[in-house]
């Protein structure tokens, strides 16, 4: 199989908060032979992209969340309110996802990393979004952060949540984190830093 295909049609037919296009493609089959043309609707262009950052402070032995009302989990029936880590759409003045997610740090938490360690570049949702998500670890100084942050302009009212390891772990095991980006940084952060989730349960314990 070459893996071959063919956009027949390229048309946007949504632009607001988000903008959407639809493609009219024939793709490679695994039996062979190019099938029929599908129609598709994907979110963002080629190049979009979401920085997202997971802040953490190993002097106080803590883990910062943001809070804040998002449409889908409205939609699905949940409550709007979720409990997440820092992140955003790079824009055409950031030159790196590095310089973004500083930008977003800043904005969303107060503060900026002192230190940012690269995680993972990958696709949320391939399926009906373009966009590639760059995932952090941000070690911060938590003493520096806001209680509330966000864009008036733009709607935002965020709550920023300064947990520690243990209290983090807690609302992991209860389901309190619940969307893809959070859910993939605390696993790299456990992953990655096992020893400081142990120090603090280690300390607790005594």
């Amino acid at each position: 199989m070459d893996y071959r295909y063919r956009v027949e049609n390229d048309t946007e037919t949504y632009r607001g908060f988000f903008r959407v296009r639809r493609y009219t493609v024939a793709y490679e089959r695994y039996r062979g032979g190019m099938g029929e043309p599908v129609e598709r609707e994907c979110l963002g262009r080629a190049g979009s992209a979401v920085v997202a950052a997971l802040p953490y402070d190993p002097e106080r032995g803590e883990l910062i969340f943001v809070e804040q009302f998002r449409i889908g989990a409205m939609v699905a029936g949940v409550n709007p309110w979720q409990r997440e880590i820092v992140a955003g759409f790079m824009d055409e003045k950031d030159t790196t996802p590095e310089a973004a997610i500083q930008r977003e740090l800043e904005e969303e938490i107060g503060t900026r990393a002192r230190r940012l360690e690269y995680v993972a570049g990958y696709f949320g949702s391939p399926g009906g979004s373009a966009g590639r998500v760059h995932l952090y670890l941000a070690e911060i100084d938590s003493s520096q952060t806001v209680a509330y942050s966000g864009i008036a302009a733009e709607g935002e009212d965020i709550a920023v949540h300064r947990l520690s390891y243990r209290e983090a772990l807690d609302w992991l095991a209860a389901g309190k984190l619940d969307n893809a980006n959070t859910l993939i940084a605390m696993q790299a952060f456990l992953l990655r830093h096992p020893h400081l989730a142990a120090q603090q349960h280690s300390q607790a314990t005594l």
